[in-house]
């Protein structure tokens, strides 16, 4: 009997707070004097990106592509997939 009791007490305090959460949040909405501004606006003029990037990234990528071809010039042709 108290866990049923305990149940229909936790179901009730849920369902009161799923009712009460719109109320709170409408009463903790800010008045048009203090609003923020909105974070998608501010700095909408500066620049976001890196000025003057290199070609390091490139030429990692080139000397890891040349180290898997030349991989595959020193495997063993007569290897079988048994191995």
């Amino acid at each position: 009997m108290m866990a049923a009791m305990k149940y229909r007490l936790l179901t009730l305090y849920f369902a009161v707070a799923v009712f009460l959460a719109p109320v709170v949040a409408w009463a903790a909405k800010e008045d048009e004097e203090t609003a923020r501004l909105e974070g998608r606006l501010e700095g909408y003029a500066t620049k976001v990106r890196v000025e003057g990037g290199g070609t390091a990234l490139t030429w990692m990528l080139l000397g890891f592509l040349a180290m898997v071809a030349l991989a595959c010039l020193f495997k063993n042709a007569k290897r079988t997939h048994l191995d």
